[in-house]
C-alpha cells in the first residue's frame, strides 16, 4: 500500500511538472505572438508613416508653386509651419524654410583655387559667428579654396594634414554637396560646423534674399572686395534698422529698403549688383508623418523654379 502511495504521488508530480512546463510554453508563445504583433504593428504604422512624411514634401511643393508674387517673406503662407495637420488615421507636420538667405559656401572658391567674392564674406562670417580672429577666419577659407581645387595632381598646403589622419583621405577636390561635408575640410570640427549651419548653404546660386538672410550674412555680404578695398556702407546699427523694418513689413522690391531708418538710397552702394533680391529661389522642407505609434522624418531640398527637388531623406 505504501508503494502505491509513493507512486501516486510521483505521477502527481510528474503531472505537475508537464503542467508547469506546459504553462511556460503557453506564456512563451503568448509573449512572442504579442511581439511579433506589435512588431508588425509598428511596421505597419512606420510605412503610412512614411507616406504622410512624403505626402508633406508634396504639399510643400505645391504651396511654394502657388506663391507667385515676385518677393518672398516669412509672413507669406509659406512661412508658417503647419502642425499636426489631419491626414486619414495619423497627421502631418510641415515646415518651409528659404535658404537663400544663407551664404552658399560654395562661391567661396572656383574649382581652379581662385578665391571669389564669397571668400571675403566668409572670412567675416566667422569672425562674427565663430568669434575667431581675422587670421584664423582666413585659414578656415584657405581650406576650402584648397578643398575645392579639382587638380588632384597640385599639392595643397592641406594635403599633408589630410594624410596624417588615421585613417588617410584625400581632399575632396569637389564642391561640397551638404554642410555636414565641412567636417572632413581641415579646421572644421563638428561645433563649428554646428554653428556655421544656420549661415550656410551649399546649393542654388550666389545671390540672396534679403527678406530672409540673417543679420551676420546681410552684414558681411559688404566684404566682397580684398581687404583693403571695402567699403563698409552698413554699420552694425543699419543691420539692426534692415532687420526691424523687415519684420514688420515684406522687401517688396529693393528700393524699398531706403525705407527702413536711417538706410535711404545708401542701399544701392551696400552690396554687389544681382548678388542680392528679395526673391528666394532655394526652400528646405521638413515634414513629419505620424501615425499611432510609428513616426517618420523627411527632409527635402526644393528649387522653387521649376518646382524640382534637388535632395529627399526620410529618417
Amino acid at each position: 500500500m505504501s508503494c502505491l502511495r509513493n507512486q501516486n504521488g510521483m505521477a502527481l508530480l510528474l503531472v505537475l511538472l508537464v503542467v508547469a512546463l506546459l504553462s511556460a510554453l503557453v506564456i512563451e508563445f503568448s509573449f512572442s505572438t504579442l511581439v511579433d504583433l506589435r512588431a508588425t504593428e509598428t511596421f505597419r504604422d512606420r510605412a503610412k508613416a512614411y507616406y504622410l512624411a512624403r505626402g508633406g514634401v508634396e504639399a510643400a511643393r505645391t504651396i511654394l508653386q502657388e506663391d507667385k508674387n515676385d518677393f518672398d517673406h516669412p509672413s507669406e503662407f509659406w512661412g508658417n509651419p503647419l502642425a499636426n495637420i489631419p491626414a486619414g488615421d495619423g497627421d502631418v507636420s510641415i515646415t518651409i524654410t528659404d535658404l537663400t538667405g544663407r551664404l552658399n559656401v560654395n562661391f567661396v572658391a572656383d574649382n581652379r583655387g581662385n578665391p571669389l567674392p564669397g571668400y571675403h564674406r566668409f572670412v567675416t562670417l566667422c569672425e562674427d559667428i565663430l568669434l575667431l580672429d581675422q587670421l584664423q577666419s582666413q585659414e578656415l577659407a584657405d581650406s576650402l579654396v584648397y578643398w575645392f581645387n579639382t587638380d588632384k595632381t597640385k599639392t595643397t598646403p592641406d594635403d599633408a594634414y589630410y594624410a596624417s589622419l588615421q585613417p588617410p583621405y584625400q581632399r575632396r577636390g569637389e564642391k561640397l554637396t551638404t554642410i555636414d561635408e565641412l567636417r572632413l575640410v581641415k579646421g572644421f570640427d563638428a561645433q563649428r560646423v554646428e554653428q556655421l549651419k544656420p549661415y550656410l548653404r551649399v546649393v542654388g546660386g550666389e545671390q540672396i534674399n534679403l527678406n530672409t538672410a540673417p543679420a551676420a550674412v546681410l552684414y558681411a555680404w559688404q566684404f566682397s572686395a580684398a581687404e583693403g578695398n571695402v567699403e563698409v556702407i552698413f554699420d552694425r546699427q543699419d543691420i539692426v534698422a534692415l532687420v526691424d523694418y523687415r519684420q514688420q513689413s515684406s522687401y517688396r522690391t529693393l528700393s524699398d529698403l531706403s525705407l527702413a531708418e536711417g538706410i535711404g538710397e545708401r542701399w544701392s552702394a551696400a552690396w554687389l549688383q544681382n548678388s542680392v533680391g528679395v526673391a528666394g529661389s532655394i526652400y528646405q522642407v521638413l515634414s513629419r508623418g505620424r501615425i499611432n505609434q510609428g513616426t517618420r522624418y523627411a527632409t527635402a531640398i526644393i528649387s522653387k523654379q521649376g518646382n524640382e527637388l534637388l535632395s529627399f531623406k526620410v529618417e
